[in-house]
């Protein structure tokens, strides 16, 4: 088996509309939309995982419309990789839209410590990194959403990516 990969989501997404659309890569072993435990209302975001490499990699490689919103496939933090971490002035925001420029970001994330870097790939993926002078601004941001022109924005950790492990 092929590690999870967390997912911003619409609220009303459920697990057979993920299933259905993440099939389509190949063969699904863990499908889960995270839940409010009171309400069993969705909190925005879950997880799949396949069970090859092929599949893993046909999924990163695309960007995801489903239920009219474009979501992110990522990589969640855990406590292995979380261990081994270094200290980092970088954020990762989801979510963005192409209307949301490096400026807006910028101004936006200025209010909580001074900006050194703002990235937007291109192509346009609806994601961006955003670096910080001060480290303790970054972390004081993760896990908390920011709303920048009506949108939504998830913060998480820009952690680099995994050197491919020797067997």
């Amino acid at each position: 088996m092929y590690r999870s990969y967390r997912l911003n989501l619409a609220y009303k997404t459920d697990e057979s509309t993920l299933k259905e659309y993440f099939s389509r890569y190949g063969d699904l072993v863990t499908v889960q939309i995270k839940r409010n435990p009171d309400s069993n209302a969705s909190k925005g975001f879950g997880f799949i995982r396949y069970s090859d490499i092929q599949s893993q990699i046909m999924c990163l490689s695309e960007r995801h419309n489903i239920d009219g919103r474009w979501c992110d496939v990522r990589i969640p933090i855990s406590k292995l990789e979380g261990d081994r971490q270094e200290v980092s002035r970088k954020v990762f925001v989801g979510g963005i839209t192409e209307f949301i420029t490096a400026d807006l970001l910028r101004d936006h994330f200025s209010q909580f410590g001074r900006v050194i870097d703002v990235f937007i790939p291109k192509p346009f993926r609806s994601f961006a990194f955003v670096s910080f002078e001060d480290p303790q601004v970054a972390t004081d941001l993760l896990g908390k959403d920011q709303v920048i022109e009506g949108v939504t924005l998830s913060i998480g950790s820009a952690v680099p990516k995994l050197p491919p492990q020797q067997n």
